[in-house]
C-alpha cells in the first residue's frame, strides 16, 4: 500500500530535507506541502493524506492546534510531530501522536517511522480477512432518530457498526456497508443511543460493542477495533476500524472483567 503523505512545515530548508528522505522509501507518496495550519486545513481537506508530518512552530497556529482540527476531519491519519522542543511532547502524545521527532531529523528515524505505519495498515487488513466470515449477534430493536439535511432519518440501532466524527461531519457506518451522514455533533448521537450497547472510545468515535470483534493495539497509547460487520463483502467500505484511547480500554476491561 502506497501512503499518501503530507508535509507541514514552515521552514523550506527543513521542508526540502524532510521531502528527500522521504521520496527515498518505497510505496511513499508525498501529496502536499504546506508551510502554516491554513494550508494544512485546506490540504488535509482536499488530498485526504494518510499520513501528516507536523510542524509544531508554525508562524500562524501552534501544530497542536491545528493537529485537532486535522484529527476532526479525519482521526485516523497517523499524526508525526516535529519540533526542536522537547518541552510540546506530553502535548502532543496527548493528541494521539503516532510519533515525535527532534530536529534535526534522523534519516534512520524517519524510515523507521514510516516502516512501523506499514506493518500496522498490514496487519490491520489481515486482520479485516480474519473476520470477513464472522457474523455479528444483537438484540436491540430500538431505533435512534438521526436529522439528515431537512429529514428526520430513523435507523435501528442493532444495525449500527459505529459512528465517527470527520470531515466536520458526523458518519453513522451501518452493517450492510452504508453510511449515514448527519451535521449534529456526536455528542447528540451519543445521548440517543443505547447506553448499553454503545460505548464512547474517543473522542470522535462511539463503538457497538455488539459488532466487536478484536481490539488490537495501534499507536502509543491507543488501540483499533475490528468489528464482525463484514456482511456485504462487495463493499469494500465497510472494512472500516474505529479508533480507542488507553483510557477507555482500560474502562472496557473493567466492564468485561478482564485481568
Amino acid at each position: 500500500m502506497t501512503l499518501k503523505v503530507l508535509i507541514v512545515e514552515d521552514d523550506p530548508g527543513m521542508r526540502l530535507i524532510l521531502k528527500k528522505a522521504l521520496e527515498n522509501l518505497p510505496d511513499v507518496n508525498i501529496v502536499g506541502e504546506a508551510s502554516n495550519g491554513k494550508e494544512a486545513l485546506d490540504q488535509t481537506m482536499s488530498l485526504e493524506p494518510e499520513v501528516v508530518f507536523m510542524d509544531i512552530d508554525l508562524p500562524d497556529k501552534n501544530g497542536v492546534e491545528v493537529s485537532k482540527e486535522i484529527l476532526d476531519i479525519d482521526s485516523e491519519i497517523f499524526l508525526i510531530y516535529a519540533t526542536g522542543y522537547s518541552e510540546y511532547m506530553p502535548e502532543a502524545f496527548e493528541m494521539y501522536a503516532f510519533d515525535y521527532m527532534m530536529k534535526p531529523y534522523r534519516i534512520d528515524r524517519i524510515s523507521e517511522t514510516i516502516e512501523r505505519i506499514h506493518q500496522l495498515v498490514e496487519t490491520r487488513e489481515r486482520a479485516f480477512s480474519r473476520q470477513e466470515k464472522l457474523s455479528s449477534s444483537v438484540n436491540i430493536s430500538k431505533k435512534v432518530a438521526v436529522k439528515v439535511d431537512h429529514n428526520v432519518v430513523f435507523i435501528e440501532m442493532e444495525k449500527i457498526v459505529f459512528v465517527n466524527r470527520a470531515k466536520r461531519k458526523t458518519i453513522i457506518y451501518l452493517e450492510n456497508g452504508k453510511t449515514i451522514s448527519t451535521n449534529e455533533p456526536l455528542d447528540v448521537i451519543e445521548k440517543r443511543l443505547n447506553e448499553n450497547s454503545f460505548f464512547r472510545s474517543h473522542r470522535s468515535y462511539i463503538i457497538n460493542l455488539d459488532k466487536v470483534a478484536e481490539i488490537q493495539p495501534w499507536a502509543r497509547g491507543s488501540y483499533i477495533v475490528i468489528f464482525n460487520n463484514n456482511n456485504n463483502k462487495a463493499n469494500k467500505k465497510v472494512k472500516k476500524v474505529a479508533h480507542i484511547t488507553e483510557n477507555k480500554y482500560k474502562e472496557l476491561q473493567e466492564k468485561f472483567k478482564i485481568i
